[in-house]
């Protein structure tokens, strides 16, 4: 029965180490997340600026032209736009089937989130032959 004892008190110090390598591990994911936000943060910043650049460049000055969405406007928009916009900001141009795959989720809905963005404001298109390609300028 000795035996059996010390099977029962390994099992907890086996359960707290599993589970500090399991939250570590999650840890190392959020930190990962963090660091992609914080990188793509720093390139919507880096476009603002260039478009600010472009606003007081007299050439652009007659054009409406509306800045790349900031981290505070992300955070505005629902979250199935915001997942759009954040899938173009890595993929820099694509069409809806491109942004389905990044964000799985059907091209449709994908199809229907850019052109609402586009009607914002936020995104622009263009036509190549048949497909449509969105990008943030």
């Amino acid at each position: 029965m000795a035996a059996g004892e010390t099977a029962t008190k390994k099992s907890p110090a086996l359960d707290v180490n599993v589970l500090l390598k399991m939250l570590v591990d999650e840890l190392i994911q959020v930190n990962k997340k963090l660091d992609l936000m914080i990188e793509l943060d720093g390139k919507m910043l880096k476009m603002q600026e260039e478009s600010l650049q472009r606003i007081t460049d007299k050439s652009y000055r007659r054009k409406a032209i509306k800045p790349a969405p900031d981290a505070m406007t992300l955070l505005s928009l629902p979250s199935s736009l915001r997942k759009t916009v954040m899938a173009l900001y890595k993929l820099k141009e694509a069409t809806a089937e491109g942004i389905s795959r990044e964000t799985k989720r059907l091209r449709a809905v994908e199809s229907a989130s850019a052109n609402q963005l586009v009607r914002m404001g936020y995104l622009k298109k263009k036509r190549e032959g048949r497909k449509v390609y969105f990008y943030i300028e």
